[in-house]
């Protein structure tokens, strides 16, 4: 692993092969770009990193193609507040104190 000081010089030999080439180690590949974009833009979350007995690592990515639905984004919303709370609110909306 570079050491903090050259992490960007690697990133930047890394990203210069980013067409296939081999002129710089072989650099990155469209599918491999394509999960970092994903990473980077929240689409892809890491679920989980395993590590076995002999030290191989397992990255458990999770995401979805299809686009959360006005329901969905408002259960995101409310998820973080108490039942109390949301079951107080929905009576409120039905007139019901």
């Amino acid at each position: 692993m570079p050491s903090p000081d050259n992490i960007t010089e690697a990133l930047k030999d890394l990203l210069a092969g980013a067409d296939g080439s081999k002129a710089n180690g072989g650099g990155i590949n469209p599918s491999q770009v394509l999960i970092i974009s994903a990473l980077l833009t929240g689409v892809l979350e890491v679920t989980s990193v395993l590590v076995d007995r002999n030290q191989t690592i397992e990255i458990v990515l999770t995401g979805s193609l299809k686009k959360k639905t006005d329901l969905q984004r408002l259960l995101d919303q409310i998820g973080s507040e108490t039942l109390d709370e949301v079951v107080k609110v929905m009576l409120g909306r039905l007139g019901i104190p």
